[in-house]
């Protein structure tokens, strides 16, 4: 992506990681913590019933093929989605007037995803803590079939450099944003040690008892403050953002390609230091999946 040495202004200035605010604990939110309670006491009740296995299976698929739709790594159409998400992933299910790419590069990708998330229950299950090792193989099996990543050279011309896979960048990727003014992220050569902050802190958080939702929403958006890899920052923070809540019991977190702008405006605000609107947003999606759950259960 261009660099500041291209002339171009900067719009937004990268700076350290901050932890989490001194008033962390009003951004609690009381409702979803109460339904999740009542989730937990019927799911305890129920034991495992194959309507709430397909329930959160469904919600895995869609994770899957709405994190590459968020970052307009392929396109589909709203009908294919929806068999995806109902009928399983399966390659003949997406026709080529359905996507923008090679249908069987798009099935691949999504497959990709799914086998992550997946990944991310496994991890939880062997009480595994998060370190920047785990994150770069999420990094690794979220990114298997994308061989490459567009960036920009020192002249600005739009080229394609191998992907990096598991590794931490090597030269920026600060991108320019619509007003046509750079967003920073981490220069390379400080990716390591904030990523080690990162870490750092979120274990700590998990001693002091933040919230998952407050948790997931600073991991995300601090992880995306450091950009750490080339490409395919996005589809991490949100895995990450689904660790933590998977963590506490929680459902994954599915952010939609049609939550798009609401999503981005509330990156945004974190990125001015108000991080309420995240959480808040996080929150409301993990709502929607409890009470999906619980619909299934009645």
């Amino acid at each position: 992506m261009s660099p500041r040495s291209a002339g171009t202004p900067v719009g937004y200035s990268w700076q350290p990681i901050a932890d989490l605010p001194d008033d962390w604990q009003r951004l609690a939110d009381a409702d979803l913590h109460r339904l999740a309670g009542d989730w937990n006491e019927k799911r305890g009740k129920l034991g495992s019933t194959r309507a709430i296995e397909e329930f959160s299976d469904r919600l895995k698929r869609e994770w899957a093929i709405e994190t590459g739709l968020i970052e307009r790594v392929y396109t589909l159409t709203r009908g294919i989605t929806e068999v995806l998400i109902e009928r399983g992933l399966r390659e003949e299910f997406i026709p080529s007037s359905a996507t923008d790419r090679d249908p069987g590069l798009v099935f691949d990708m999504i497959q990709a995803h799914a086998d992550a998330v997946d990944g991310l229950f496994d991890f939880v299950k062997r009480e595994r803590e998060l370190s920047t090792s785990y994150v770069k193989e999420l990094h690794a099996a979220l990114m298997a079939h994308q061989e490459t990543a567009t960036a920009r050279d020192i002249f600005g011309r739009r080229v394609e450099m191998p992907l990096l896979s598991g590794e931490y960048k090597r030269r920026p990727n600060n991108p320019v944003r619509p007003d046509g003014l750079i967003h920073e992220y981490c220069a390379p050569e400080q990716v390591a040690s904030e990523m080690d902050r990162l870490i750092e802190m979120h274990l700590e958080h998990g001693e002091r008892g933040v919230p998952p939702e407050i948790e997931a929403a600073w991991l995300h958006h601090r992880f995306t403050q450091i950009h750490p890899f080339q490409d395919g920052n996005g589809r991490v923070a949100r895995a990450l953002a689904t660790l933590v809540m998977i963590r506490a019991g929680w459902f994954p977190l599915v952010v939609t390609d049609a939550g798009r702008a609401d999503y981005i405006d509330a990156l945004e605000m974190a990125d001015g230091g108000e991080l309420g609107p995240l959480v808040r947003l996080f929150s409301g999606i993990q709502r929607r999946a409890l009470e999906g759950a619980m619909g299934v259960a009645r």
